[in-house]
């Protein structure tokens, strides 16, 4: 899969094809990161980022991803214990047939693991069954869950996706063989148990070299292994004396012939995963061609309106009467313009349209007023909030600054507009305020 990044990127495409209300309007932020720094991805990552200002469509791929981690957690634990009681049952009884118990641990795990062996030869395998498919967990009908099933079920289909199903399936099986091997070595160090082995149509030679050659890697590790003298007194018979050699060759046959084989097709399917992992976005998709091509286009704007404030942009506090007001909008906290520069400010209430800052602008014209000018942090400084500003501050005779506001305890992606904030208003020559809670001195 993606990475979180690109996820939330690829989510934001999506949405936006299929036409999404974000938090926050992606034409301005588009315009907004045209000269940022990094390459073309790095720039539509942030710019998803920023687009999902709320966090909404980063907390459901958050949700997501932990319901996932959670459904593995589960289906580990339950295959470590399926293992543990399937083995634990198939050694009720004292005397054991060697080979039958080896077959009851090992068969099925073989056979899987050669299937999955064939299965990567075949040149064009793609994923398919039941459990792989992402509308069985993903569920609702909004437009976000909607876009998240879309988005896992187009991953899903690449053939790079067979190295994380790999990757999954060789976890189940190392869980369901760690707990084979547990009780195995358990029951072996509380019981006696005996070995015997029998057979109507295969000599005693034929299975003396089938237990050397099953036993060659686990002595090699150290393993106890049966020698041809044991392996013919125990057939048929129950030969105490050659019980720990059985059990060591039956530990070493999980470890030699299970875990270690499934250890290293897990490996080589984790390690292929992370490299598709870190496949790029599929810039050639012509959503991506078209932003891209907007940032390398030069855009010429021809409106000539001359945004500089006439007015000296010092504003050197003094007796004269002083006016807050909120640009735009009401903010939550009525009292914002408390103890700003450790002055008392008039409430002037909110300049939201083109009358209300006219009024506002008559009544600064006749008063020698100095101005606060609150905005929303979070806001983008599109050119008509500045031409507002702009227009406010040539009208107050006493001078104005402008207050950046910001929500407590969110700092998300809040130092990339007030970059964008602090680019807008030198260029305009209007002194600001950052939020309260951002340690930044006063900006002139």
């Amino acid at each position: 899969m993606l990475t979180p990044p690109r996820q939330l990127t690829e989510l934001v495409r999506l949405l936006q094809e299929r036409g999404y209300i974000f938090a926050a309007d992606p034409q301005p932020l588009t315009e907004a990161l045209r000269h940022a720094e990094g390459s073309a991805e790095t720039k539509l990552c942030r710019r998803a980022e920023m687009i999902d200002s709320d966090r909404k469509l980063h907390d459901s791929l958050a949700r997501v991803r932990s319901l996932f981690a959670w459904l593995l957690l589960a289906a580990t634990l339950f295959w470590l214990v399926s293992g543990f009681a399937g083995t634990a049952t198939l050694m009720q009884q004292s005397g054991l047939n060697f080979f039958f118990v080896l077959a009851g641990v090992l068969g099925v795990h073989t056979l899987m693991l050669l299937l999955w062996l064939g299965s990567v030869l075949l040149p064009r395998f793609k994923p398919h069954g039941l459990f792989a498919n992402p509308a069985l967990w993903i569920r609702g009908k909004d437009p976000v869950n909607q876009a998240i099933l879309r988005l896992y079920s187009d991953e899903w289909g690449k053939p790079a996706t067979r190295w994380l199903i790999g990757r999954t399936s060789h976890r189940l099986w190392l869980s369901a063989l760690t707990g084979m091997l547990a009780a195995v070595v358990l029951l072996l160090a509380v019981r006696q148990y005996t070995f015997n082995w029998e057979s109507t149509i295969l000599s005693d030679a034929v299975f003396v070299q089938a237990v050397q050659a099953l036993g060659w890697l686990p002595a090699q590790l150290g393993f106890p292994v049966p020698d041809a003298e044991a392996v013919l007194n125990s057939r048929l018979n129950n030969d105490l004396a050659a019980s720990r050699q059985w059990g060591g060759l039956l530990i070493g046959s999980i470890v030699c012939y299970g875990l270690l084989p499934r250890f290293a097709a897990w490996l080589a399917c984790y390690i292929l995963s992370r490299r598709s992992q870190n496949s790029a976005l599929p810039l050639e998709k012509p959503y991506y061609q078209q932003i891209i091509q907007q940032w390398q286009q030069r855009v010429v704007d021809a409106d000539n309106q001359s945004e500089n404030v006439a007015a000296a942009p010092q504003i050197s506090l003094s007796n004269a009467p002083k006016w807050a007001v909120m640009l735009d909008a009401e903010w939550a906290d009525k009292t914002w313009f408390q103890h700003v520069l450790g002055q008392e400010w008039l409430d002037k209430g909110t300049a939201a349209g083109r009358d209300a800052v006219a009024a506002l602008k008559a009544d600064l014209q006749a008063n020698p007023a100095q101005l606060l000018i609150g905005v929303r942090a979070r806001s983008m400084p599109d050119r008509g909030i500045l031409r507002q500003l702009t227009a406010l501050a040539e009208a107050a005779q006493g001078g104005a600054v402008v207050q950046l506001l910001a929500e407590k305890n969110v700092s998300d992606g809040l130092e990339d507009y007030l970059n964008q904030w602090h680019a807008a208003l030198t260029e305009r020559r209007l002194p600001w305020l950052d939020p309260p809670r951002i340690s930044k001195p006063y900006k002139v």
